[in-house]
């Protein structure tokens, strides 16, 4: 008689969520390069795990869209075009400016003064050069405000639309970093959220995403396809908890 397959146990399920996570957050704070190649096995040497967790977790992100397979054991984050962009900027615009319309209608004063000292980190990075914590400090920014309105649903499907635009955050410096607009946006969006001003809050998100991907699409050839950044730069230093920061490409 066959011998029953031995489930994961809580140490296994534990590892490949981690190397799931790690991969999740290195995609949405633009540490993958937009048509770079990934192999499974440098995924497991940066983040010191075998071969199994990591292969699992790039087949549930490719069935997310936001690796492509590809052969011999590797895949590709997705080129983009102007269209999917300003299709993603439409959908996120909505999703986003709802869930910071949600929070301002519960924002607590200890949650606003946490997105405060975000917004401080952010042009602490911006101002010394440092594009991976920027990157980073920005979308931990937003998702901050997202938990504030305490909508898991609605959380998870703005997750999965940050995996499709992060690789593209690199394009976004230094031009598009360096006008005065992004902080002041910041700025007025917390004031919306600590007077509950919602349609105010709403507002702000909304200009956010559209600003920002509107300037992404800005950037299409002629024939509606967005170069993707500089050939990536990845270190093989490794981090023992998230791993996140091991993977590390230029910003451009």
């Amino acid at each position: 008689m066959p011998r029953a397959a031995r489930p994961p146990d809580a140490t296994d399920t534990s590892l490949r969520q981690q190397v799931y996570e790690s991969l999740r957050e290195a995609l949405a704070t633009g540490r993958f390069a937009p048509g770079q190649k990934v192999t499974f096995r440098y995924v497991a040497g940066v983040l010191d795990v075998s071969l199994t967790p990591v292969r699992e977790a790039l087949r549930r992100l490719v069935a997310e869209g936001a690796f492509e397979m590809n052969p011999n054991r590797s895949v590709r984050v997705p080129l983009m075009t102007r269209d999917k962009v300003l299709e993603l900027r439409d959908i996120r615009s909505s999703l986003e400016g709802l869930a910071a319309a949600k929070a301002a209608q519960v924002a607590t004063r200890d949650q606003i003064a946490n997105l405060r000292r975000i917004a401080r980190e952010i042009m602490i990075a911006r101002n010394r050069g440092d594009a991976a914590t920027d990157r980073q400090k920005l979308r931990e920014f937003h998702f901050a405000v997202y938990a504030v309105a305490g909508q898991p649903t609605l959380l998870r499907l703005i997750e999965g639309l940050w995996l499709q635009t992060g690789p593209y955050m690199n394009l976004l410096y230094p031009d598009f970093v360096s006008s005065p607009r992004g902080p002041a946006g910041r700025q007025r969006l917390i004031e919306a959220l600590q007077t509950r001003d919602s349609l105010a809050a709403r507002r702000e998100m909304e200009n956010d995403i559209r600003r920002t991907l509107s300037f992404v699409a800005g950037l299409a050839d002629e024939n509606g396809n967005i170069a993707p950044a500089a050939p990536a730069i990845v270190s093989k230093r490794r981090h023992p908890s998230a791993g996140v920061a091991a993977f590390e490409v230029p910003a451009v």
